[in-house]
């Protein structure tokens, strides 16, 4: 019986880790589509690029509510509505006819995402016993990197997968993964305990995704140099029962009004979350839970450091050193393929002492390696580049399971799923930051603030990118000490149930 207790719970890891697989593979392969599809759907890339960052911001408004609202009715049943979801929106995307089917059909997958990414982390930390956690969630997020550079990866490679066999089959690869997740995960995963004392705070839920979601795009569509939101849909086609909508719509939206309702939705969260019973999130536990807002605020601030890297040295390779995408692809793995290797040392070591010792010189190790980036020049050797992403990847794999583990712990059992949803948000929000961050210093370095007349070298460009790594490097040592904040003694992660 104790063995069969035992295959079940890896059975249950290798099923979460499948599923969590298609989230991160789906970010890492964007970047390969985006110019075909561009193409192929008559878009401009202004609007193209609102493709990725619909799903980065969709993920980070709603895992906190997802997590919420499974918490209470179980994990299990709403992972796998999420793989549903996943699947059918993955499924519609690669049937769209307009840029505008794309978007409105991400959003539907990108919801699937935000309950896949808000259960799956609390389901392992259900399954696992204390000690066992680091290790199991090292390996969950080894996997989340493998699939961000198996994207990274296709992305670099020289033969254009997408004129082989189209961009649309990426989408079904993506669905038909999410799809087999389904039977494996009724199969292998056990339902969380229900808890149907705790309410959803659905009117706070829906002032935080406004407050978010409008922060995110103000913040990405001045890094984009847009003043406005500009569309036109003719017509939605769903293929699911071969019908069209026809809309015939223009629609201009200033970015002015989506700040201005971005400041009252955070006016309005803030007092919904004050006056509730139960909210959302809950920020007297920040204030006296310093385990949990450490954790939260030091992974908010990593991936503002550090999200943006990769981007700004594909840009650095290949425009500024000549050097060919494929031989590109392969330096740019180094970073995914390292943080792999270093969350199953990070994930032993955390299970082992429960300590946050090695989460800090992880985040040590992120601040050493972003301000050795910081100095790179047009002559830099590729075997640098190579070896500082390496040190960047081992930093972070050795820094996010013991995170991640003592975030869970520092909750009742009962609240993980919402606590991972947030420590989520927090994870995705400082990726759109720092693609924010690192478009408007590149923006500013290149093109006087996208005033047209601008001037572009490669000098400018390198000024850009090493002040982006300096400032991500500061950033990093923010994270380092929300970390040192929430110290605690060994055990302390392992002692809780």
């Amino acid at each position: 019986m104790e063995a069969l207790a035992k295959r079940r719970k890896w059975f249950s890891l290798s099923a979460v880790n499948l599923g969590n697989f298609v989230p991160p593979l789906d970010t890492g392969i964007m970047s390969l589509i985006l110019p075909t599809v561009s193409r192929s759907l008559n878009a401009d890339i202004q609007i193209v690029i609102w493709v990725p960052l619909v799903s980065l911001i969709i993920t980070a408004a709603f895992m906190p509510i997802f997590g919420r609202f499974s918490d209470a009715h179980g994990r299990k049943r709403y992972f796998i509505l999420g793989l549903g979801l996943f699947a059918i929106g993955a499924y519609l995307s690669g049937n769209s006819l307009t840029i505008y089917e794309l978007l409105i059909y991400r959003v539907i997958q990108s919801l699937g995402g935000a309950f896949i990414l808000s259960n799956g982390r609390a389901l392992i930390v259900d399954a696992f016993e204390p000690r066992e956690r680091g290790f199991a969630l090292g390996t969950h997020i080894s996997v989340i990197y493998i699939a961000m550079t198996v994207g990274v990866a296709i992305t670099g490679t020289v033969v254009n997968v997408t004129q082989a066999i189209g961009w649309r089959y990426v989408f079904y690869a993506s669905a038909s993964i999410a799809a087999i997740s389904i039977p494996l995960s009724l199969v292998a995963l056990r339902e969380s305990p229900k808890n149907l004392k705790i309410r959803t705070d659905w009117l706070g839920a829906v002032f935080f995704a406004g407050a978010l979601s409008s922060a995110l795009v103000t913040l990405t569509a001045y890094a984009n140099g847009t003043s406005a939101i500009n569309i036109y849909i003719q017509d939605i086609y769903i293929p699911l029962i071969n019908y069209f909508v026809h809309l015939n719509q223009a629609i201009s939206i200033p970015i002015s009004s989506i700040a201005i309702v971005g400041i009252a939705s955070t006016a309005f969260f803030i007092v919904q979350e004050r006056r509730t019973s139960q909210p959302l999130i809950n920020f007297h536990t920040f204030r006296t839970n310093t385990m949990f807002a450490s954790t939260n605020f030091a992974a908010l601030f990593l991936y503002m450091s550090h999200y943006s890297t990769l981007i700004l040295l594909s840009f650095y390779l290949e425009i500024i050193r000549g050097i060919n995408p494929f031989t590109a692809g392969l330096i740019l793995t180094v970073e995914p393929l390292s943080v792999t290797i270093f969350a199953l040392f990070g994930g032993w070591i955390a299970g082992k002492t429960g300590s946050r010792d090695p989460a800090i010189a992880g985040l040590g190790i992120v601040v050493l390696s972003l301000i050795l980036l910081g100095t790179l020049n047009q002559e830099s050797s590729t075997y640098l580049i190579s070896f500082l992403l390496a040190m960047l990847g081992a930093g972070v794999g050795i820094f996010a399971p013991g995170n991640t583990n003592a975030n869970l712990a520092s909750v009742p059992p009962g609240d993980r799923a919402l606590a991972n949803g947030i420590l989520g948000m927090m994870r995705h929000t400082g990726q759109s930051v720092s693609l924010a961050l690192g478009s408007i210093l590149i923006s500013l370095a290149l093109f006087n603030g996208g005033v047209l007349g601008g001037t572009f070298t490669p000098p400018q460009y390198i000024w850009a990118m090493d002040l982006t790594f300096v400032l991500g490097a500061v950033l990093a040592g923010v994270a380092a000490v929300f970390a040192y904040k929430g110290r605690e003694l060994s055990g302390s992660a392992r002692e809780v149930a």
